[in-house]
């Protein structure tokens, strides 16, 4: 008895990873040129977005230091200018490279800043 309890758990587990397969709707999978040509212009849209970090970056910075924000926002606000620069260069001279054997995410996703300079932190 306990071995049949225990094969029908094993079998049962086994088939719980099936369902995901029986989906309605499957994701579709844009083409090669399609996401070269939008990581192109997110790259263009980051370059030429960049001085826009002299505003956006302020708010974040005094809310995160109250009392301290002049001394922060000038480093802040030139390293995000520098990671969203060398985010745009990276999107319109590497990555559409890798576009079709890998991912494509931008540099500004692995300092925790939004694809683009107008969203929100």
């Amino acid at each position: 008895m306990e071995k049949k309890i225990a094969v029908l758990f094993l079998v049962g587990i086994l088939f719980l990873g099936t369902s995901p397969l029986f989906a309605a709707e499957n994701a579709k999978k844009e083409s090669t040129l399609r996401r070269v040509v939008s990581i192109e212009k997110r790259g263009v849209a980051n370059l030429l977005t960049a001085p826009a970090e002299l505003a956006y970056a302020f708010k974040p910075e005094k809310k995160s230091h109250p009392k301290a924000w002049p001394l922060t926002y000038i480093p802040r606000f030139f390293a995000n200018t520098v990671i969203r620069v060398g985010s745009g260069v990276n999107d319109i001279l590497v990555l559409p490279w890798y576009a079709a054997a890998s991912g494509d995410t931008p540099l500004t996703r692995h300092f925790d800043l939004p694809d683009y300079v107008w969203e929100k932190e």
